[in-house]
């Protein structure tokens, strides 16, 4: 984990995201977003990607760690070129992983959810989320 957010204001979090994107406006900034029973939580995690302009790669133990600790609701990543519209790979991940993702676009200065068909998350907590980031 590079940061972290805990906050009962989903808006904080959705802040925190656009913040931690704009810093690093040369590669994909990627993170978890979680709900602990009464607050959410957002992560920043090293991208360790080969290519961090064009995808990102979580180490898997960092997902293992936040989903052992927090109910995950979303993995969340920056797009630094085009459009917050997901790309083929982040819909074939999402679905592979079931857990939705966030795209927010440096560009657009817009957020975008995909949903896979399948996932288990917090329902009221999830969208919250997704009023939060329209």
């Amino acid at each position: 984990m590079v940061k972290e957010i805990n906050n009962q204001s989903v808006n904080k979090i959705r802040d925190f995201i656009i913040n931690s994107c704009n810093e690093q406006v040369m590669q994909e900034v990627c993170g978890f977003i979680g709900w602990d029973s009464s607050k959410y939580i957002a992560t920043v995690e090293k991208n360790d990607a080969s290519d961090p302009k064009s995808f990102f790669v979580i180490n898997p133990a960092s997902y293992l760690m936040f989903a052992e600790d927090y109910d995950m609701l979303a993995i969340f990543h920056s797009h630094i070129v085009g459009d917050e519209t997901p790309s083929e790979f982040d819909i074939k991940m999402s679905e592979a992983c079931c857990i939705p993702f966030v795209i927010y676009s440096l560009n657009t200065k817009k957020f975008h959810i995909y949903e896979p068909s399948n996932s288990e998350l917090n329902v009221k907590a999830f969208a919250r989320l997704k009023e939060a980031l329209k």
